[in-house]
């Protein structure tokens, strides 16, 4: 049972890491100094999948299951 709590926690906590690197890449793009370099990757949308993720797969860790 500890194993999938801390399983879960840890999942929940890379996708933390995720959010961060994906909202710094946007800070990036958003700062460019070339504007004819667009990006494709949808930054915007995955922090807020990874961060919708962390807060399910913590609350189910902290909740214990």
């Amino acid at each position: 049972m500890l194993e999938n709590i801390s399983a879960i926690g840890i999942a929940g906590g890379l996708a933390v890491i995720v959010a961060v690197i994906a909202a710094i890449a946007e800070r990036r793009r958003n700062n460019r100094k070339d504007i004819e370099k667009v990006g494709f990757m949808p930054w915007p949308f995955i922090m807020l999948m990874a961060l919708l993720f962390a807060a399910i797969a913590i609350g189910l860790a902290l909740k214990g299951y």
